[in-house]
């Protein structure tokens, strides 16, 4: 059912509800049915799996299989089993290294969830109740209020001035304003303002609404189950270590064959013949790559997790350094997802707030209609009472002045007053949309008068109001009156100011951005804001230079996937996107060849978080949801850590290619040594020995690999060695 579609009478009918709520026999038959109101932790891999799986590996097989064979010569011959147990020993030493790093990363991510408001009020029997938002039901009637984190899908009943912050869903910056109205016709999720949805959160004022669908029925939920329809995928280390790991074995199967064929030729014994073998299989398998490669791994992501970035699966360490595309949400990664008064207009200027006299009639306002309280409330609001808090001593003005009435906001009118009262007068103060505000205003209040508003004054004022609207700023307009006869009307009010905000981009985004033009990586903008708001964005901080070059989600629904992948690298910044969009300009750049690191903290980013080559989850703002389908968690939700990482992950691409090629150099060596001493009927090496030279003599200088600087042109070369033996490689394309 469309919810949304339909009147509050067909909703309470169709889930058998009321407006004083359920009892609670229906409560507990309804959770039989529906089951409780959470998310399916889906399945986990038991520590006994995770350890198991180290062993996935054909040359780790390979030693396995030698060992067992050389165990068994042994004890027919009844000699000494040492060749076995240092073979086998060295196997479980590189499994115990990787399983232990793996779970110490699940850990880090552990460490990052933050603690969530797990109770709700909830009208059951006519009587309010605070629950576990776990034990809520279809039908339950929610009392929310400004804070409060939404914990079901559910239809608004009724509302005052409700805004809710629905960014985590669909990715709008701006809470969203909220309506009672039935919407007859068919809208996207971010346009059905009678509903609200589990994983977002009231802003400001409070509502009522029954609770329509919970756990993985939610849109919340269903998405989350998408996810696990999406296959993981092998990194670049892992593809490669798996070409070599093939290699080898059909170089060792090759020589193997031929040392038998030689063997029984020269009349060599059976036994002889099966120990030349292990030792072939010893001398062509680097034993310490799986040690050198995690203790490599291991060093990165500690550097990393320093540098504010956790890695949760220790293989994507080096896959950074393979990134070419990042694509990044925009709000709370590029920008600090936080408003921030830029500039303000009074007594016929227009500059910054610190510019102005202390006490002025504008700042009255802006303090005083205003009910965020500390960063709780909309975050308009609380923008307003940040930029004055060093300026103006609030406490003491709320003190001096006492709301006696008010006119809440609404979505019609687009302006809120209240009506204050001090020692002097009442006076009316009003905020709002400026289109709104002027249309009311018949005065105007500059140089501490009251002058008549004319018609070219009022021009003047729209043509500022305009510029700084093409900035990308949200403008927001004040006026007052004296309240006489108490006559409270939004009418015949003085025009006092405006203010300029904006979500800023984040300290060093630009730089970053820069960084990753010289590094041939593209960064791409995705966000569900507005095309206008994320041109702007872009442009300020360098993704955007043309803007034939960005696009909206409506367009992206026109094209089919495979005009999309023709056109992918033509764009940018992708606004007012879908989850689905998100995960096809993913997919459309991985078809094309390229290696996509993807930013996220919503809902709707996690399906593209896992398609990625490497999702990138933020560790403050990030639901639990994108943070669990991340490979890597910001700590700081920072773009500009994003690219630090890259810069990292590159490091430890060369070092362990450096590493790879000094390994195989050795083991080629060691294959010509018994191959040439076996056809002169010379055992030169024995298994042990050629573990030792493996292990003592090989690795260590290949861990001190481990701790090599990057060079100098690190982010600035153009072209990305991708093949592990240190010869060849591939041209970035752009």
């Amino acid at each position: 059912m469309e919810y949304y579609k339909y009147k509050l009478s067909d909703i309470y009918k169709e889930l058998e509800s009321k407006k004083e709520g359920l009892s609670t026999s229906d409560v507990s038959k309804r959770l039989k049915i529906y089951g409780n109101n959470k998310l399916s932790d889906g399945k986990k891999k038991s520590n006994i799996s995770k350890f198991l799986s180290e062993f996935n590996d054909i040359m780790i097989i390979i030693l396995i299989i030698s060992a067992i064979v050389s165990f068994i010569l042994s004890y027919i011959n009844k000699e000494s089993f040492t060749d076995s147990i240092i073979i086998m020993a060295i196997v479980i030493l590189n499994a115990i290294m990787g399983f232990i790093q793996e779970l110490k990363a699940d850990k880090s991510i552990d460490a990052l969830k933050k603690m969530q408001t797990t109770s709700v009020k909830v009208r059951r029997e006519n009587k309010i109740y605070s629950v576990d938002s776990e034990y809520i039901v279809p039908g339950d009637i929610l009392i929310l209020e400004a804070g409060d984190i939404i914990c079901a899908d559910a239809r608004i009943i009724s509302s005052i001035s409700l805004k809710v912050d629905e960014s985590s869903l669909t990715g709008e910056s701006l809470p969203v304003e909220k309506i009672t109205d039935v919407i007859k016709k068919d809208v996207p999720l971010s346009e059905r303002k009678n509903m609200i949805y589990s994983g977002t959160n009231v802003v400001y004022g409070k509502c009522e609404a029954i609770v329509c669908s919970t756990g993985e029925n939610t849109e919340f939920g269903q998405i989350a189950s998408n996810i696990s329809k999406i296959k993981e995928e092998l990194t670049p280390l892992q593809r490669r270590i798996s070409d070599i790991s093939k290699f080898l074995s059909i170089i060792i199967a090759i020589i193997i064959v031929l040392m038998f064929m030689i063997g029984l030729v020269k009349g060599m014994a059976l036994k002889e013949v099966i120990m030349l073998s292990i030792s072939l299989a010893v001398a062509a398998i680097p034993e310490g790559l799986p040690a050198i490669i995690t203790i490599i791994l291991s060093i990165g992501m500690i550097d990393l997790a320093k540098k504010k970035a956790i890695v949760r699966k220790m293989s994507s360490v080096e896959t950074l350094g393979c990134t070419e595309v990042i694509c990044s949400d925009k709000t709370g990664t590029i920008t600090q997802n936080k408003m921030t008064v830029i500039e303000v207009y009074y007594d016929g200027k227009l500059q910054k707030v610190t510019e102005f006299s202390k006490n002025n009639k504008l700042f009255d306002i802006m303090i005083l209609n205003n009910d965020s309280e500390g960063e709780i409330g909309d975050p308009t609001e609380i923008a307003l009472i940040n930029c004055l808090k060093d300026i103006i001593d609030i406490n003491k003005l709320k003190e001096e002045n006492n709301r006696i009435d008010e006119i809440p906001f609404d979505s019609t009118r687009k302006m809120m007053s209240i009506v204050n009262k001090n020692d002097k007068n009442i006076e009316l103060y009003t905020k709002g949309s400026f289109d709104s505000i002027i249309k009311i205003c018949n005065y105007i209040y500059e140089d501490n008068k009251i002058k008549k508003l004319t018609p070219k004054r009022k021009e003047e004022l729209i043509k500022i109001e305009q510029n700084e609207s093409n900035k990308a700023y949200r403008m927001l307009a004040y006026a007052y009156k004296e309240v006489i006869n108490e006559e409270i009307n939004e009418q015949n009010l003085i025009f006092v100011g405006m203010t300029a905000m904006v979500d800023l981009p984040r300290e060093g985004v630009k730089e970053s951005i820069s960084m990753c033009k010289d590094a041939n990586i593209k960064p791409i903008m995705i966000t569900g804001d507005s095309l206008f708001t994320a041109t702007a964005v872009a442009k300020e901080i360098g993704i955007l230079e043309d803007e034939e070059e960005a696009i909206n989600g409506l367009e992206l629904d026109q094209m089919t996937f495979e005009e999309l992948k023709n056109n992918v690298e033509n764009y940018s910044v992708y606004a007012r996107v879908s989850p689905t969009n998100k995960l096809d300009i993913v997919n459309a750049f991985k078809e094309n060849g390229r290696l996509v690191a993807m930013t996220g903290d919503g809902v709707n980013d996690a399906p593209a978080l896992k398609s990625a080559n490497i999702g990138v989850g933020m560790g403050i703002a990030g639901t639990e949801v994108s943070k669990n389908v991340s490979d890597i968690v910001l700590a700081d939700d920072s773009f500009s850590s994003i690219v630090t990482a890259v810069k990292e992950g590159r490091r430890i691409f060369d070092n362990i290619r450096n590493a790879i090629v000094y390994l195989l150099t050795g083991n080629i060596t060691e294959i010509l040594v018994v191959f040439i001493g076996m056809l002169f009927g010379i055992e030169i090496f024995l298994p042990i020995q050629l573990l030792y030279i493996n292990l003592i003599t090989d690795s260590l200088p290949a861990i001190a690999l481990a701790f090599e600087k990057e060079s100098d042109d690190i982010m600035s070369r153009l072209e990305k060695t991708l093949m592990l033996g240190g010869i060849g490689g591939r041209r970035r394309r752009g």
